[in-house]
């Protein structure tokens, strides 16, 4: 399940992700993608347990 988020990034990097993402792709499959990447290469480094429902529990309770 996909959750509507905002983040705030720098603008020269945002600039960087709109030229990665061209105009086939979305920005935000972009960044999915590099995160996914990302924790991949962390949990390699020394796995960690990371509680998905936490999170849904505070996105949920900013939604109310």
């Amino acid at each position: 399940m996909r959750i509507r988020t905002n983040i705030i990034l720098e603008e020269e990097l945002l600039k960087k992700i709109d030229v990665i993402a061209g105009e086939k792709h979305k920005r935000a499959a972009v960044i999915e993608k590099a995160l996914r990447e990302f924790i991949a290469r962390e949990e390699k480094k020394a796995p960690i347990s990371l509680e998905v429902e936490t999170v849904g529990k505070k996105a949920g309770a900013r939604t109310k």
